[in-house]
């Protein structure tokens, strides 16, 4: 007797799959398995029922997407004839602006449609869904749209909100479509910021994006700076191309958004007049007037970010196909030692011989000569930065634990524990303190501001700027000193410091894997990244002791 399996069936000792299509009860699909045991028949069975049940998910899902993009044009159409039905019935007044003065139909109703036009645009962009609700409900509803669904057709009902206020603004400005079939083929919406949505199926970017910043946070250690600006890339990829389904991002949709980098200005997000303005809006009112355009630099910044993302998605198998990202150019006409600017010669002479160092008038006029020297902050950072080429934040989010000595060698674990903030993996090290720190009393200095563990060694810096980092205010105040002063340059920074001790150690003859391992820097080669770890501290002080500057007296 035949065991109970209802896919399962013999013909002639053969066992036969079968399955009813479904939407089509009187269809059905029969194979054959092949063999003549029932236990193998039902294994088989089994996994031809898992690829039935993907096939089919997916059909259903590209169904459904495809009925979504329906229902938004059905939406879109009816609102579209109700509105030029009350523009037939309203003869010389206004449609909308009830309120609008005899005589000024039109204008009034304009004001009135602008602003209902930026509102929806505004719940595009920000994706507000909920501000809809009653009405996506009662779409879900009418059309028996599952709620897994309920995303992707809020944003198509949206996408045609937008639309249609558009459209209604050009009717009363009195533009109209010409020719009998003028609204059959009503388009789906598109605004200036967010495309149109294809009807793919899989995860919005929206909601793949949280699983991937977490897991780059835990394993790759973005935080702070890196992981604000990478967010920043994705929210303005998002604003250029939409959020859509993953899988339905192409390279023109990367093109586009290389064009827009292109087009902004250097300093568009600084800038009151472009504040709250869409991206291409920006790039538009921009686009005629001689203005400094964000480098390639950080173009190739946003692009980083964006192959990352999608080879994490080739990865988990939510993106087919070459990576999107991948194949751009970002020219830098600038030589490669023209980048970054060096502290050397008379500028550093200078630096290093103002009152700061040589003594100033009081704890406020820090640029003005006197006779008081303040070693705090002011006075240790940028000779910190001058003899081991670090990044500002490193030091300036120091603790008296990070402070520490083995073998007679004192030396500075830049790590990201507690609060603190790194670039990324290869910035954790240990940095010994260069002779000329000990010589000019940092020791002493610590010992005093932090005598516990858990003191930090600059108490006096408040975080602040958007990532609350240690060295915001410092960097205000090193521009402003420095213009003080005299030495004000451009591209002569905080940062420059790096530049500068590079240059030392590679002259001084130092290997480029000490100088990568000293200064944070990730290597080239595999063998760098993955197996050159952890030099003894005892060569990375031999090393770091060959930085030396004879312009500076102290």
């Amino acid at each position: 007797m035949l065991p109970q399996c209802s896919h399962i069936t013999r013909k002639r000792g053969v066992y036969y799959y079968r399955r009813r299509l479904p939407k089509h009860p009187k269809s059905e699909l029969t194979l054959s398995l092949r063999t003549r045991s029932f236990r193998e028949a039902q294994w088989l069975a089994s996994r031809l029922d898992q690829e039935f049940r993907e096939v089919f998910a997916k059909a259903n899902k590209s169904e459904m997407a495809a009925d979504i993009q329906r229902i938004a044009r059905e939406f879109l159409k009816s609102k579209l004839e109700h509105d030029m039905g009350e523009r037939e019935s309203a003869s010389h007044r206004a449609v909308y602006n009830v309120y609008s003065e005899p005589g000024r139909s039109s204008t009034g109703d304009l004001e009135w449609v602008e602003a209902e036009l930026e509102t929806a645009k505004t719940e595009l962009r920000e994706r507000l869904y909920d501000h809809q609700r009653p009405l996506i409900d009662e779409i879900m509803e009418a059309h028996s749209v599952p709620p897994e669904q309920r995303n992707a057709l809020a944003h198509a009902i949206l996408k045609a909100n937008a639309e249609f206020w558009e459209t209604v603004r050009q009717r009363t400005l009195g533009e109209f479509p010409v020719g009998p079939h003028a609204l059959e083929d009503a388009p789906l919406p598109r605004s200036n910021d967010v495309a149109a949505a294809p009807a793919s199926a899989g995860p919005l970017l929206s909601e793949v994006l949280p699983g991937f910043l977490d897991f780059m946070s835990k394993q790759e250690g973005w935080r702070g700076q890196t992981l604000a600006q990478n967010k920043t890339t994705y929210d303005m990829f998002a604003q250029c191309c939409g959020d859509k389904p993953v899988t339905a991002y192409q390279r023109k949709d990367l093109a586009a958004f290389y064009d827009l980098l292109r087009a902004l200005p250097k300093l568009y997000s600084k800038s009151a007049e472009w504040r709250g303005l869409p991206l291409s809006e920006i790039a538009r009112s921009a686009k005629e007037r001689d203005l400094e355009r964000l480098t390639m630099t950080t173009v190739k910044r946003h692009f980083s970010a964006l192959g990352r993302l999608f080879a994490y998605l080739k990865q988990r198998g939510e993106y087919g196909g070459e990576n999107p990202a991948y194949g751009f150019e970002f020219p830098d006409k600038r030589r490669a030692r023209a980048k970054r600017s060096m502290w050397q010669g008379e500028s550093l002479r200078k630096l290093f011989a103002s009152p700061v160092w040589t003594g100033c008038f009081s704890e406020t006029r820090r640029s003005r000569p006197g006779k008081l020297i303040i070693k705090d902050e002011k006075y240790w950072l940028p000779l910190l930065g001058l003899y081991h080429g670090n990044r500002l934040e490193e030091f300036a989010q120091l603790h008296r634990a990070d402070v520490q000595q083995e073998e007679g060698i004192w030396f500075l674990d830049i790590n990201d524990a507690g609060n603190k903030q790194v670039k990324n993996e290869q910035s954790k090290r240990r940095v010994p303190l260069h002779p000329e720190l000990d010589r000019l009393g940092f020791l002493d200095y610590v010992e005093r501001t932090a005598p516990n563990s858990t003191n930090r060694v600059f108490p006096l810096l408040q975080p602040g700027g958007h990532d609350q980092k240690l060295g915001y205010f410092f960097t205000k105040w090193w521009s402003k000193y420095r213009r003080d002063i005299g030495v004000y340059e451009k591209g002569l920074d905080y940062h420059s410091f790096r530049a500068s001790v590079a240059t030392k150690l590679a002259t001084a003859g130092v290997s480029l894997e000490f100088r990568n391992e000293l200064l944070g820097h990730e290597g080239a080669s595999i063998d760098e990244q993955n197996y050159q770890k952890g030099f003894p501290l005892k060569l990375l002080a031999e090393a770091i002791s060959r930085v030396s500057w004879p312009e500076v007296h102290l």
